[in-house]
């Protein structure tokens, strides 16, 4: 029960953060302006946007199918796509859910440890992470003043005086710190065979040492460059899907490739915020981004708002497909 409450206060949290994001990037349009715009959108190039974004999908799919079978299991490429689209689907409704959501629904088709399947998608993450900061460094190359102001005055800043408390910190602190920690874990060290007799000690444990062996995954790939090469073409069938959603809307049809190469990115920052889907802090950022276009904040969100919105609905749709077709094969099984 406390649980079950623990996790509701969580998820109203987040969503709270989403709403109050999402009100204040919506608060000084026009709403009939704003359907006006994405009603009278190409919906034929949003088609052919998704249909990108399907295939990076598949990219992921197969990327991840790599990394597990550098631990030596070998699921079926139908389970792992289920699985990642029931995973994806999962992240509307709680930050980072889809996470653990995917590696439970593979745990139980392909009977693979749970927490080495955790451990592969923190590297998943982490090779994500690596890729957008590079892409980052790259699209402020190609315009540093006009990309890298941004960047600068919108992201690193804010970024920055968030955390700046840390350099606060005294000397004498910092020591304190040092000493704590170095402490800490030499008594962990010293009373390791005492912990370890503990039932949860041992469990948590294995779970650290079963995620461990799935982050490892990376370094024991058979195929490196596959994965290199799927990695790059992820975010390539991404930045097309980006393109084709950007000709859909007439204020933001006259644009290039650089510039959906723009959006990309900076969208990318705000899936990263810890709100279903990046809910919200997508929405702001890419009004924000558009700005320095000169166009509006009100044609900003539009464009904002059919990006987003069509990939939920392809997402969401996709993945209760997947639990679908999982249901009725699990029925099926029993009735055979």
């Amino acid at each position: 029960m406390k649980k079950f409450i623990l996790n509701a206060l969580q998820y109203l949290l987040f969503l709270l953060i989403g709403v109050v994001l999402v009100y204040l990037a919506f608060r000084s349009i026009d709403l009939k302006v704003l359907i006006d715009r994405i009603l009278n959108a190409r919906y034929d190039l949003i088609v052919v946007s998704l249909f990108f974004g399907f295939f990076g999908m598949i990219a992921r799919t197969y990327r991840w199918q790599l990394m597990i079978e550098a631990m030596g299991y070998n699921p079926k490429a139908l389970n792992t796509y289920h699985a990642l689209m029931i995973g994806y689907t999962a992240n509307y409704a709680f930050p980072r859910i889809g996470e653990i959501t995917r590696c439970g629904v593979l745990n139980r088709t392909e009977k693979i440890p749970g927490d080495e399947l955790i451990g592969t998608v923190v590297m998943e993450r982490v090779c994500d992470l690596v890729m957008l900061f590079v892409l980052t460094i790259i699209l402020i190359f190609i315009k540093i003043r006009f990309f890298g102001n941004f960047f600068n005055e919108k992201i690193f800043q804010p970024l920055f005086q968030k955390f700046s408390w840390v350099l606060d910190f005294s000397i004498l602190t910092w020591v304190i710190i040092v000493v704590a920690v170095f402490a800490a874990f030499s008594l962990l060290y010293i009373f390791r065979e005492k912990l370890g007799s503990f039932i949860l000690v041992k469990k948590a444990g294995k779970l650290w040492y079963g995620v461990l062996d799935g982050m490892k995954s990376v370094f024991k790939l058979k195929k490196k460059l596959h994965f290199i090469v799927i990695t790059l073409l992820i975010w390539v069938l991404y930045l097309i899907m980006t393109f084709f959603a950007m000709k859909a809307l007439a204020s933001t049809s006259q644009l290039n490739i650089i510039d959906a190469f723009f959006l990309l990115v900076i969208g990318s920052y705000g899936f990263a915020a810890p709100v279903q889907a990046g809910i919200g802090a997508y929405h702001g950022i890419i009004a924000l981004g558009l700005s320095l276009y000169n166009i509006s904040w009100s044609d900003g969100l539009a464009y904002a708002v059919l990006s987003h919105g069509s990939q939920a609905i392809s997402i969401i749709a996709l993945g209760l497909i997947s639990m679908l077709f999982l249901s009725f094969r699990k029925k099926v099984n029993k009735a055979i």
